[in-house]
């Protein structure tokens, strides 16, 4: 017998391993799964019991006739539980999701910070006075103030609210002299 390669062994593992994709949780599909087909069993059984029990004591051939042609004709609902799914398919979809769902929340923000930390920021003195502080890299992220230090300060915020726009993360950003405001997701 030939030896596998564990890439090898990975590939058929994706392929022919499978994963109980029913419900929410694992254990809790353990449970559901019979308790739904005994359900099922149940109401059948009771429709039935029912349909049985409306022969009174005293036996009538016509009523009975009715009841049991009654009972003959009711139908057991339908439930099947849905095919388990082979591994690779179950991770793809877990990928996807994963990789959808990035942009937003802590992580959105910790790639932001990450992104502000490793931005160049070129402060300049204009010549009455005022300062410009503008992103190095980004089209539009230009700030004036009265300190290096407050243009410095408020270019790091707005290149941040761009970053989490373009993530996805933010919806409006509105800018105004002394704020920036921002819809989060």
């Amino acid at each position: 017998m030939k030896r596998k390669a564990p890439q090898e062994k990975k590939a058929l593992s994706y392929a022919k391993d499978c994963r109980n994709t029913y419900g929410e949780n694992d254990k809790a599909s353990r449970k559901i799964i019979p308790l739904r087909k005994a359900k099922v069993n149940r109401g059948y059984r009771r429709k039935v019991t029912q349909a049985l029990h409306e022969i009174s004591k005293e036996v009538d051939i016509e009523k009975a006739e009715l009841a049991e042609s009654e009972a003959r004709n009711i139908k057991r609902e339908y439930w099947k539980k849905s095919t388990d799914e082979p591994l690779g398919k179950v991770v793809e979809r877990k990928l996807e999701r994963r990789e959808s769902h990035s942009g937003n929340g802590k992580t959105a923000r910790k790639n932001a910070r990450e992104f502000v930390k490793n931005l160049k920021i070129e402060p300049q003195q204009q010549v009455d006075g005022r300062w410009i502080a503008e992103a190095v890299g980004m089209n539009g992220v230009l700030i004036y103030g009265k300190t290096e230090e407050n243009v410095v300060e408020r270019c790091k915020q707005l290149a941040e609210c761009i970053f989490l726009e373009s993530l996805g993360a933010v919806e409006e950003i509105s800018v105004s002299d002394d704020f920036i405001s921002v819809v989060i997701n």
